[in-house]
C-alpha cells in the first residue's frame, strides 16, 4: 500500500531575525483533486533514506518534505503511466505536495511570490540587566518615549500600506523590553486599534532575556496577544560565561524562573539559543529539556557583534559547528517535536517554505530605535537609514547605498543555480557584507549550511515517520 506523510511546512519561532509565529498543526497531506495530465517524477527530485522501509522525498527550493514507503517510491520510479486511474488519489497528493510535474512541464523552479508581512523591530530601550558577551547594543539608560513609539506604529502601519503589504509584525525588543513594561504594554494597545482600523493582521512577540518575566506579566502579555521568545543558551556556566549579568553573576537560574513564571501565566514561550564555541557542547543538554518541556526553540549562529575578525573564544569553525549540529540533531531525532523542525534549526535557513532572501533586512522590515531614527537591521542599530520624520522610511531604507542588505538571493553571484537558493535565501546578508565588503556574492557560511541541510531534511522525516506512527 502507498503510504505518503507530510505535515504542512510552518513557520519558525519569531526570534531576532525570524518572521512568523509557530503553530502547531495535525500531520497529514491537503485534500486534492484527481490529476487530469500525465504525470511524472519532477527532475529535481530528490530521496534521502529514512529505514528499510522509507525515505524522505523532496525538490529544494520548491516542495514540502514528505516521507514515502518503498510502494510510493516505487510509483514515482515507474511515472508516467498509462493508465494512472487506479491510483489517482496518490498521484494527485504527490503532485499537490510539488513531487511531481505534468510530463511536458520543464519543472523550472519559479521565484517565491514576495511576502505580505512587514516586520518591524521597535527598540524600546537601551537599558539592559545583562552583559551579554556577543550583544551589539551599547547599553545605556535611554528609552522610548510614549509618543516616539507611538509615531513608530504608525510610521510602519503608513510604510505598510504604501508598499502592499497586509499584515504587520511587532518585535518589542532592547536591550531589555520589560524594563519598559508599561510602554510595551501601552504600545500594543495603540498598535491593535491602528492596524484594526487600517484592516492590516497583526502578530507580535517581546524579545526578552526573561529575567523579569513574572506570572502576572506573563498573563497581562497573553491577555494583548503578545508572545514571548526569550534567550537561553544552556544550563549554568554555559549560559552564564557568555551571558551574564551587569555584576557578573549567572543569570541562567533567573532565566529558568522566567520561563516557569510564564508558564504559570499561562503563556507558553518560545526559547531562542545562540551557539557559539563556549555553548555548543552544552546546547543538546538544553535542547533534550526544552524538547522534554514542550517548547519550541530556534538555533542561530554566533556573529560578532562588531564585524572585526577577532578570532575570540566564541567563534566557530566550520567543522566543529557542523558537527555539534549533527549532535543537536541526534538529540532532536531522540524525542521528535510534534511541529516542523524545518525552519528552526539551522540559523537563517528555512527550509518550511521558498523565499527570496533569508530574512526581511533592508527590504521588508523597520529597524526603529529609541529616538525614532530607522535601520535596515538590529545588529546596524547605530547605522541609521532613514528616520520617522520622512515621508516614506522603508523606500529611503532600501535605497540606502551603505546598507544593501535587501538583495534578492537571485542577484547574488553564484546563488543563480543554486538548487537551495530559495529555502536559503542566501544566508545573512551582513555577515556577508562584513566578510566580503558586498551582498551581491554567495555567504561565507554556504559550505556549512550545504554540508546540514540533508541532515535537516533527514531529520524532518525521522520526525514525520514518528509523528505517522
Amino acid at each position: 500500500m502507498v503510504q505518503i506523510l507530510v505535515q504542512t511546512p510552518l513557520p519558525a519561532v519569531l526570534n531576532d531575525c525570524r518572521l512568523t509565529l509557530p503553530r502547531v498543526v495535525v500531520a497529514g497531506p491537503s485534500a486534492v483533486a484527481a490529476p487530469t495530465v500525465a504525470l511524472r517524477a519532477h527532475p529535481a527530485l530528490r530521496t534521502l533514506e529514512l529505514d528499510a522501509e522509507h525515505v524522505v522525498a523532496f525538490v529544494p527550493s520548491l516542495s514540502h518534505i514528505a516521507v514515502l514507503n518503498r510502494p510510493a517510491l516505487a510509483l514515482l520510479r515507474r511515472l508516467p503511466l498509462a493508465d494512472p486511474a487506479e491510483i489517482s488519489g496518490s498521484l494527485a497528493t504527490l503532485a499537490n505536495l510539488g513531487l511531481l510535474v505534468a510530463v511536458d512541464d520543464a519543472g523550472a523552479i519559479p521565484p517565491p511570490p514576495a511576502p505580505t508581512t512587514l516586520v518591524a523591530w521597535l527598540h524600546i530601550t537601551n537599558a539592559c540587566n545583562l552583559r551579554c558577551t556577543y550583544c551589539y547594543i551599547a547599553k545605556s539608560a535611554e528609552a522610548m518615549a510614549p509618543t516616539t513609539a507611538r509615531a513608530a506604529v504608525d510610521a510602519v502601519i503608513a510604510a505598510a500600506q504604501r508598499h502592499g503589504y497586509s499584515e504587520i509584525a511587532l518585535k518589542y525588543a532592547g536591550g531589555e523590553p520589560l524594563l519598559a513594561f508599561d510602554t510595551v504594554l501601552a504600545t500594543h494597545r495603540y498598535a491593535r486599534e491602528r492596524c484594526a482600523a487600517a484592516g492590516l493582521g497583526l502578530q507580535a512577540t517581546v524579545l526578552t532575556n526573561g529575567t523579569a518575566l513574572t506570572a502576572e506579566r506573563a498573563a497581562r502579555l497573553g491577555d494583548l496577544g503578545l508572545a514571548v521568545t526569550l534567550s537561553l543558551d544552556g544550563f549554568g556556566t554555559a549560559n552564564d560565561q557568555q551571558r551574564p549579568t551587569g555584576s557578573g553573576g549567572g543569570s541562567a537560574a533567573a532565566v529558568f524562573a522566567g520561563i516557569n513564571a510564564a508558564l504559570r501565566g499561562g503563556l507558553t514561550p518560545a526559547v531562542a539559543l545562540t551557539v557559539t564555541r563556549a555553548s555548543l557542547k552544552a546546547a543538546p543538554a538544553l535542547v533534550a529539556w526544552l524538547l522534554a518541556q514542550g517548547l519550541a526553540f530556534t538555533i542561530s549562529f554566533y556573529r560578532e557583534p562588531t564585524g572585526q575578525q577577532s578570532g575570540d573564544e566564541l567563534a566557530l569553525e566550520a567543522t566543529e559547528l557542523i558537527a555539534g549540529m549533527r549532535a543537536v540533531y541526534a538529540t532532536v531525532a531522540a524525542n521528535p517535536p510534534p511541529w516542523s523542525v524545518l525552519g528552526a534549526l539551522l540559523d537563517h535557513a528555512d527550509l518550511s517554505h521558498a523565499h527570496g532572501r533569508a530574512c526581511a533586512a533592508g527590504e521588508h522590515a523597520l529597524v526603529i530605535d529609541h529616538h525614532g531614527r530607522v535601520a535596515a537591521c538590529q545588529m546596524v542599530l547605530a547605522q541609521p537609514s532613514a528616520t520617522l520624520a520622512e515621508a516614506d522610511p522603508l523606500g529611503a531604507l532600501r535605497r540606502d547605498p551603505q546598507m544593501p542588505l535587501g538583495l534578492h538571493v537571485d542577484a547574488k553571484a553564484d546563488c543563480q543555480a543554486c538548487a537551495w537558493r530559495y529555502w536559503c535565501g542566501g544566508g545573512c546578508p551582513l555577515v556577508t557584507l562584513r566578510a566580503t565588503g558586498r551582498t551581491d556574492v554567495r555567504s561565507p557560511n554556504c559550505a556549512l549550511y550545504q554540508a546540514l541541510y540533508p541532515d535537516l531534511i533527514r531529520l524532518e522525516g525521522y520526525r514525520l515517520l514518528h509523528q505517522g506512527r
